[in-house]
C-alpha cells in the first residue's frame, strides 16, 4: 500500500481514536482528575506520530487487527486485487503452472493524485503556519523586557510565583503593547508575555494568578506539545475532526492550567480567580493557525467552560487518582496495540541489509539475458551462499504466490487444516483458470497456484494471527496493511531473495518449532519432480501491475543425496518477468552449477 493511501487508512483510525477518547472523557468524567483528562490528548497526539514513525513497533494488537481487517476488506481500494482477471501464462517448466496476479492501474495515478493535494496542503498549511511564527517573533522582538531595572515590583512578583512553583530554571517576561492577554510560548527558552498596562488595570492579586497560570504552562512544558499539534496541524491539514480535537485538547490544556493554579492559591479564591479569567474572555491571538502560544484568553464557549471548571473545582482524592491512572492506561494499551496499523515503516522498509560474510559472487548474467533480476543459492551444509547480482538480491518485493508456502504452513499450524485433511471444497464461482474451478487440497492448490484456496486458509486464520506468525518467522518486512486478500500481491508485504533462501532454510531446520508433520506437509506440496541435479521443489509466484508482468519468482530448494540448496530467483522489470521465466533460469542454473 503507497503512503498516501495507507495515511488515509491511518486518518480513519485515529479519528477512531479520537471518538473513543472523547467517550472516554465523557463517560469517566466523574471519575478522572483534571490532570488524567488533560493526559489523554499527550496519548492523542502520540497516535497521530505513528503513521510518520521509521520503525516498526510489534505488538499484540489483535483485537485492533480485527478491525483492520474490516476496514480493509470493506473499503473500496483503488489498488484491489483482480486475481479472476489475471493474465494467464501458459508456460511449463518441469510441470509447473504459473499465473499472475493483476493489480489494477488506477493505483499509481490515484496516488500521485493524493501526493499532489497533501503536499499542496502541507505548503498552504506552513505558509499560514510562518506567518503566526513570524507574528510572535516580531510580537517579541517589539516587546520590552520586565527585569528588576525596569519593572522591579512586577518582576519581584514573577520571581515570587516562580518559587512558589519550585521552577528553577530562567524563563525571560516581557510587555507588549501589541497583546490583549498574556501568552508564553517556548520549552527550550520558555518566555512569558504580557500586556503592557497589565500592572494599571488589574490588581496585584489577578496579577499573580496570571503569572501562576503562565509558569503553570512552563512548568509542565506544555509548549513542547503545543509545538508538536503546530506540525500535525500542517500534516492533518484536511482532517476537520482532528483540528476539533486539537480545539479540544486546548481547551483541556487550559483547564488543567486553571486547576493548577487554584490549588496553589486555594479553592477560597477560585471565583477571584474566575473573575480574571473573564477580562480575557474573547481575546483570540490574531493569526492563530497553528500558533505556538498558549493564551489565556480563547473563545466566549472555552471560557465560559474553563469559569464552570474552576466554581467546581474539587481537590483530586486518592481513589480518584487511581481510577485515572487506569483510564490513562487503558487508553495508551489502546493506541499501543494499534501501533502496527499506524506505522509506516513497513510500507517505507524496502531493503534488507544483510552483512554475512559467508558468500561468494555467481557468474549467472548469461542466463538473465539482460533481463534485471537476481539468484541466491545457499549450500545448507556447507553453510555458503553464491548470490548473483547482491544488492538486487537485498531488495524487497511483493512475494506474490510464493506467499502461499507460509499460508498453508500457518493454516496447518492453527489446525485450520491438517496433513491428512486438508481438502476444501470448490465453492462453484467459476474462475478464469480451469484449474481452479474443483475442490482442492494442499499439494493441487500449490501445484496450480490456486489463489481462493490460500485466501480462505488465510480468512479462517485472520488478520491478527497472520501478522503473529509473519513476525514470527521474520518474513520481509512483515506489513498486512494491503488487508487479508490482497498484502502478498503487489501490494503492502514485501521480501528479498536472500530472505526467501534464509526462510526456506529455516522452515527444513524447523527453528519455529513448529510440528514436524505441518513442516513434511508443506515441504510434500512444494514437490516437482526428480531432475538431473536432484530432487526439486520449489513455488512460483509471477505479479502484474498495468497489464505488464513486472516480478516474476521462483523459490524453493533441491536434494541431491545429503546435500540440500535453497534458491530464489527473482526478476524485476517491465515485461517478460514471469514466475516461468525465473523457473527456467534457475533450472538453467542449477543444472549448471551441478
Amino acid at each position: 500500500m503507497s503512503f498516501p493511501l495507507h495515511f488515509l487508512a491511518c486518518n480513519a483510525l485515529v479519528s477512531l481514536l479520537l471518538g473513543l477518547i472523547l467517550a472516554v472523557k465523557r463517560l469517566f468524567k466523574k471519575h478522572m482528575t483534571i490532570n488524567a483528562q488533560y493526559h489523554l490528548w499527550h496519548i492523542f497526539v502520540f497516535s497521530l506520530l505513528l503513521p510518520f514513525w521509521p520503525c516498526r513497533i510489534v505488538t499484540p494488537g489483535r483485537f485492533l487487527l480485527q478491525i483492520q481487517q474490516w476496514f480493509t476488506s470493506n473499503a473500496g481500494s483503488s489498488a484491489a486485487i483482480l486475481a479472476e482477471n489475471a493474465a494467464d501464462h501458459p508456460a511449463f517448466v518441469l510441470g509447473l503452472t504459473d499465473f499472475s496476479t493483476a493489480v489494477a492501474s488506477s493505483d499509481a495515478i490515484l496516488t500521485s493524485v493524493l501526493w499532489v493535494i497533501w503536499l499542496a496542503g502541507i505548503a498552504s498549511a506552513a505558509l499560514l503556519s510562518l506567518f503566526s511564527i513570524l507574528n510572535v517573533y516580531f510580537m517579541r522582538k517589539n516587546a520590552c523586557a520586565v527585569t528588576s531595572r525596569t519593572e522591579p515590583e512586577l518582576y519581584r512578583l514573577f520571581s515570587e510565583c516562580r518559587k512558589e512553583l519550585h521552577i528553577r530554571r530562567p524563563i525571560r517576561l516581557y510587555a507588549s503593547c501589541r497583546l490583549s492577554s498574556p501568552v508564553s510560548y517556548g520549552w527550550i527558552r520558555p518566555t512569558v508575555i504580557i500586556p503592557r498596562d497589565l500592572d494599571i488595570l488589574l490588581s496585584g492579586e489577578d496579577i499573580r494568578c496570571i503569572f501562576l497560570h503562565e509558569l503553570q504552562h512552563c512548568k509542565h512544558r506544555d509548549a513542547l506539545l503545543n509545538d508538536l499539534v503546530c506540525l500535525l496541524r500542517i500534516l492533518y491539514w484536511f482532517n476537520p475532526w482532528i483540528r476539533y480535537g486539537f480545539r479540544r485538547l486546548q481547551n483541556d490544556r487550559e483547564i488543567a492550567c486553571d486547576h493548577a493554579v487554584i490549588s496553589v492559591i486555594g479553592p477560597e479564591k477560585r471565583l477571584q480567580y474566575g473573575s480574571t479569567i473573564l477580562k480575557y474572555a474573547g481575546h483570540v491571538q490574531k493569526g492563530s493557525f497553528s500558533s505556538p502560544l498558549s493564551a489565556m484568553g480563547g473563545s466566549k464557549a472555552a471560557i465560559r467552560q474553563r469559569i464552570v471548571a474552576a466554581a467546581d473545582y474539587k481537590s483530586d482524592s486518592f481513589s480518584r487518582r487511581i481510577k485515572s491512572m487506569g483510564v490513562v492506561f487503558l487508553s495508551l494499551a489502546l493506541v499501543y496495540c494499534s501501533a502496527p496499523l499506524l506505522t509506516a515503516h513497513a510500507s517505507q522498509n524496502t531493503s534488507f541489509h544483510w552483512n554475512g560474510k559467508n558468500w561468494e559472487s555467481l557468474d549467472a548474467a548469461s542466463c538473465f539475458d539482460g533481463t534485471e533480476g537476481s539468484f541466491v543459492l545457499y549450500d545448507v551444509s556447507g553453510d555458503r551462499y553464491h548470490i548473483y547480482n547482491k544488492d538486487v538480491s537485498q531488495r524487497r518485493v511483493s512475494p506474490d504466490s510464493t506467499f502461499k508456502i507460509y499460508s498453508g504452513l500457518f493454516a496447518l499450524e492453527e489446525h485450520v487444516i491438517s496433513p491428512g485433511a486438508s481438502l476444501i471444497n470448490w465453492d462453484g464461482t467459476r474462475r478464469h483458470f480451469a484449474s481452479w474451478n474443483r475442490d482442492q487440497n494442499l499439494s493441487t492448490a500449490m501445484r496450480d497456484s490456486v489463489n481462493w484456496y490460500f485466501e480462505n486458509l488465510d480468512s479462517r486464520l485472520g488478520l491478527a494471527a497472520l501478522y503473529a506468525y509473519y513476525d514470527k518467522i521474520s518474513y520481509g518486512n512483515c506489513d498486512l496493511s494491503g488487508g487479508a486478500t490482497r498484502y502478498w500481491a503487489e501490494s503492502s508485504l514485501k521480501i528479498s531473495p536472500l530472505e526467501q533462501v534464509m526462510l526456506l532454510s529455516d522452515l527444513l531446520e524447523n527453528k519455529w518449532d513448529f510440528e514436524d508433520q505441518n513442516i513434511r506437509a508443506v515441504k510434500n506440496a512444494l514437490f516437482i519432480s526428480d531432475t538431473p541435479a536432484g530432487k526439486l521443489y520449489g513455488k512460483t509466484g509471477t505479479g502484474s501491475v498495468n497489464g505488464q508482468d513486472v516480478n516474476g519468482w521462483f523459490v524453493g530448494f533441491i536434494e541431491n543425496g545429503e546435500n540440500v540448496y535453497c534458491f530464489a530467483a527473482n526478476l524485476h522489470g517491465d515485461e517478460n518477468c514471469t514466475g516461468s521465466r525465473a523457473a527456467e533460469i534457475a533450472v538453467e542454473i542449477l543444472n549448471g552449477y551441478r
